[in-house]
């Protein structure tokens, strides 16, 4: 079965001189690179915390401006059925039904309001904590 395996006696392959020749760095070159990628992480890591900074301000406002997103997405959805625009017609139509906001609704809305209201320094805190000054 040693046929098809190629044992050379004396010479060697380019690829085993170059393994058997391989030595390991010197130590000096070893520390700089690693002080230089040290550097470099921490080079990035500050910026990396301003960006989240900034990314978690962007969240917040979007976070604030949601509720209204949602109650104008809402708001057609109710009023022109998927989003398509009224003819002057309809909207003679539906003044002439007498359509309005339904008096549950308007007290729900209040109610939330009155709640946030409440809450507006705690929210403001936990939203902002460094523009509010409680850490």
């Amino acid at each position: 079965m040693g046929w098809f395996l190629s044992e050379r006696k004396g010479r060697r392959g380019w690829m085993e001189e170059t393994l058997a020749s391989v030595s390991a760095p010197p130590s000096s070159l070893v520390m700089l690179v690693g002080i230089v990628v040290a550097l470099l992480i921490f080079s990035s890591y500050t910026s990396y915390k301003a960006q989240m900074e900034r990314t978690k301000f962007g969240f917040n406002i979007f976070v604030l401006f949601l509720p209204f997103l949602l109650t104008i997405v809402a708001y057609c959805l109710i009023t022109y059925r998927n989003f398509r625009v009224r003819t002057k017609a309809a909207v003679a139509d539906k003044a002439a039904e007498g359509g309005g906001a339904s008096p549950w609704g308007v007290a729900l809305f209040l109610g939330l309001l009155l709640v946030l209201v409440s809450y507006q320094s705690s929210v403001q805190s936990k939203w902002w904590p460094h523009y509010w000054g409680t850490y």
